[in-house]
């Protein structure tokens, strides 16, 4: 995952993930989408687009404190039409890599 300052709206951040799905395409994901969301106060919340039209997930996460804010777990959650109703929300750790 990559995040910068939102080209257009400097209080929030955009980006994109990339991930190894293999084989399996989970709710219609793409192994490349678009990150776009806020970090107020600790907390993150990011809208994913696999399409770049629709939301097809959200994360939303709070920084650890004893982690001097390189560190985020929350929890993902699978919003794609392709998702059932009852899709669990995966739980999910971001750290800050060394040099930034």
């Amino acid at each position: 995952m990559r995040l910068e300052r939102h080209a257009e709206f400097s209080e929030s951040v955009a980006g994109s993930v990339l991930r190894d799905l293999g084989t399996a395409r989970p709710g219609g994901h793409a192994p490349r989408a678009q990150l776009a969301g806020d970090l107020e106060n600790g907390f993150l919340t990011l809208d994913e687009s696999s399409n770049g039209i629709s939301i097809t997930g959200t994360w939303n996460g709070e920084l650890v404190k004893e982690s001097c804010g390189k560190k985020f777990t929350g929890l993902w959650k699978d919003t794609s039409d392709n998702a059932p109703p009852n899709t669990p929300e995966v739980p999910f750790t971001l750290e800050k890599l060394p040099g930034w």
